[in-house]
């Protein structure tokens, strides 16, 4: 698409009434918070709005991309709205125009004789009286030290000194824009660094000096060679970062030799007592763009819009890898099962006795179990259960995965009914395969030794003596007798998935912050944080589903000829409640919670280990990881690939996300409608070259940053 094409389709999607207006032209061009104000892209707006009608047509918007997208086109838009688009521009045109921009923002400005901001500006213009473009871009590359020279001689005056509170004022009010803001902040310890309170001018141009070698600083150390293919960033130490810079083999500047005074100073307003500092720490005080880059890495690369698109050919790739995760999969789901199956066995047992005739709580039934059918005896029907595991898993999570999917709007975003939903429908799918498992696996529960265990002033051992294998309790029990207590079993598995899911998903989100559509939150958790949100979530889940769960191991056990024998749920209930009372509901709940919350934990702790020690993919080498732990792609966690692509680089965009609400025409269709509320694919460079024009503004003046709408219609008299 054409950068022409491209900025129509921009302007189509949020123009109202064919006008382009300041929030939208301003919510365009700075999606994100940055250190340049929003309010300041008024000036933009203005040279943008060709012949000052008071808004942005789409020819006016076109122009404006074109000229910002070009070459140097930042310097470009300066001249023209300086020189009024003319060739060049004299010096007494271009001061009326900055004192117009400054009336419009004060309208009690009065140019002083002395002029503070503009100090040695009229010597560009000599001999002829007026500038070149080429001329221009001088003027703007040398204005900064110009200015800070003459500033420095007015407030100075004939004493040749300033004080600290004068230094801040002059650095921060002529670099302002230039200094990230937590440099911004340090520069008030300077006095520090040169132990006293009055300062030359041989200082200030010191501190500039410094100041000026901070990009030059940038580009060396993030292109640091890592000293190990393990580290995830480098230490910069101070000793080392001047031996490189002045390498001779290495030298990166002859016209800008780096001392290690200036070193010192740069060092000691990052950390005054550090000699050594992480790499992404010192870019992060010394470059501005740093912060503001962070903010949108998410919109360029991790945005689900900015995935790469793979190839239509067919390929079994896909196939493999899912069973490859199957596989691991329930690999993983049958350590977690047995890492817990004897409380499993132990909350069956305890919810299948009746008014406490064997076992008087879990402890003494996991001892008796022990004593009477020794270790073996904690696994009574583990079997069952493991067969069950992976079917079992697989329709649970995918389900809950394909109703979440469709739940989900176009921002990411899915509402808590969805959620619930999404969990309910896994919960009512798993009983397919967890039932007729359940069933054969609590009967082998059942199953005692063959010593009698008497239970002392109460009736005999009430597990069946009898020992059948799998297979006879299946021949046993027939296909329909299989899904015996389903009815239950649905009762119990809905509201666990529906609890467990919503409950997991939130627990990450607002404990630890995670959230894959947010630019400002965490896109992949630590193994630990995700054991913990699944052992949390597992346990309101277990427990409040734990009467569903005793109703349905009553139905599901073999009764006996002196037991009443159980005729469907409500039946269950209404006699387990009269015969035994409201507790029975709960027997067994201590031991499901802690079965159900751990075997999360477990089976994902399983899961990465087998990952890492089976995986599908070649492990990285030091050769293959070398280039993106070091340069850009390393100080900003990404790929080179995706750093130094060919392609053009986007940002992904939701209009509600960023502010960037259309404004609604009183005639749209279905049509504009649905152009309204797309998906903004947004050049990149939009964003980069507009802040970097304001600064190039601020350079000439640092009140131009104060320039707001109000300024605007002032200056178009509007």
């Amino acid at each position: 698409m054409s950068n022409e094409t491209k900025a129509r389709e921009i302007f189509a999607q949020f123009a109202s009434e064919d006008r382009l207006l300041l929030p939208q032209f301003t919510a365009i061009l700075s999606p994100f918070k940055s250190d340049v104000s929003k309010e300041s892209y008024a000036l933009l707006y203005l040279a943008a709005d060709s012949d000052q009608k008071g808004y942005v047509t789409e020819s006016d918007w076109v122009q404006f991309i074109r000229t910002l997208t070009s070459p140097d086109g930042e310097f470009k838009l300066l001249f023209r709205l300086l020189g009024h688009g003319k060739s060049s521009v004299s010096y007494d045109e271009c001061l009326s125009q900055l004192n117009a921009l400054n009336k419009a923002i004060d309208p009690s400005y009065q140019q002083k004789k002395a002029k503070l901001n503009w100090t040695y500006f009229n010597m560009f213009f000599e001999p002829m009286g007026s500038l070149q473009y080429s001329d221009f871009i001088t003027l703007i590359n040398y204005l900064p030290i110009s200015k800070l020279i003459g500033n420095f001689e007015i407030v100075a005056n004939k004493s040749g000194l300033i004080s600290k509170q004068e230094l801040y004022e002059l650095i921060t009010r002529n670099l302002n824009h230039k200094l990230s803001s937590k440099l911004k902040h340090n520069l008030e310890t300077l006095p520090g660094f040169f132990q006293k309170d009055q300062f030359t001018l041989a200082n200030v141009l010191f501190i500039y000096n410094a100041l000026n070698k901070i990009d030059l600083i940038n580009e060396v150390i993030a292109n640091a060679p890592p000293t190990s293919k393990d580290k995830q960033d480098i230490l910069i130490n101070k000793s080392d970062l001047y031996d490189h810079l002045n390498d001779h083999l290495l030298k990166s500047s002859n016209f800008r030799p780096v001392s290690m005074l200036e070193l010192d100073l740069l060092f000691y307003l990052i950390n005054k007592d550090e000699e050594t500092i992480p790499r992404r720490d010192l870019i992060g005080v010394f470059n501005p763009n740093y912060e503001n880059n962070s903010v949108q890495l998410y919109s360029m690369f991790d945005h689900p819009a900015a995935q790469p698109i793979q190839d239509d050919n067919f390929s079994l790739w896909p196939i493999f890898d899912s069973l490859y995760s199957f596989f691991l999969g329930s690999i993983a789901g049958c350590i977690g099962a047995t890492v817990v199956y004897p409380i499993d066995l132990v909350k069956t047992r305890m919810q299948a006795q009746r008014h406490k005739a064997v076992y008087k709580n879990s402890f003494d039934c996991f001892k008796k179990i022990i004593a009477n059918e020794g270790l073996k005896g904690l696994y009574s029907g583990l079997g069952a259960q493991l067969v069950g595991v992976a079917p079992e898993k697989a329709i649970k999570l995918t389900v809950n995965d394909l109703v979440r999917k469709i739940g989900t709007d176009e921002n990411g975003h899915i509402s808590m009914n969805w959620e619930i939903l999404a969990g309910m429908c896994a919960g009512a799918c798993q009983v397919i395969f967890t039932n007729p498992l359940e069933i054969v696996k609590i009967r082998l529960q059942m199953q005692g030794n063959n010593t009698k265990v008497v239970n002392a002033g109460g009736p005999s051992n009430e597990i069946p003596l009898k020992r059948l294998t799998a297979g006879k309790i299946v021949k046993q029990l027939g296909i329909k007798g299989l899904y015996k207590g389903a009815s239950a079993c649905l009762l119990r598995d809905v509201p666990f998935s529906a609890i467990y899911f919503p409950t997991y998903a939130n627990l990450k989100k607002y404990l630890f912050n995670f959230d894959p559509q947010s630019p400002t939150a965490k896109h992949k958790l630590d193994s630990w944080q995700l054991l913990v949100a699944g052992a949390l979530a597992g346990a309101p889940s277990a427990f409040f589903t734990t009467p569903a769960d005793v109703i349905k191991t009553r139905l599901q056990i073999e009764s006996k000829s002196t037991e009443t024998k159980y005729h469907g749920i409500r039946h269950a209930a209404s006699t387990i409640l009269k015969e035994e009372g409201f507790g029975a509901f709960f027997k067994g709940s201590i031991a499901r919670v802690f079965r159900s919350s751990p075997q999360f934990g477990f089976t994902l702790a399983s899961y990465e280990l087998l990952q890492n020690l089976f995986p599908l993919h070649p492990p990285m080498t030091k050769e293959s990881s070398f280039k993106t732990i070091s340069g850009y792609p390393g100080v900003y966690n990404l790929t080179n690939d995706q750093v130094y692509s060919s392609n053009e680089r986007l940002m992904y965009l939701n209009p509600s996300d960023f502010g960037i609400t259309p404004n609604p025409t009183p005639s749209s269709s279905a049509n504009s409608a649905k152009l309204n509320d797309a998906l903004v694919k947004l050049p990149a460079e939009y964003v980069y070259k507009s802040q970097d024009a304001i600064k190039l503004l601020l350079d000439i003046d640092y009140k131009f940053g104060n320039f707001n709408y109000d300024s605007y219609l002032s200056y178009i008299k509007k």
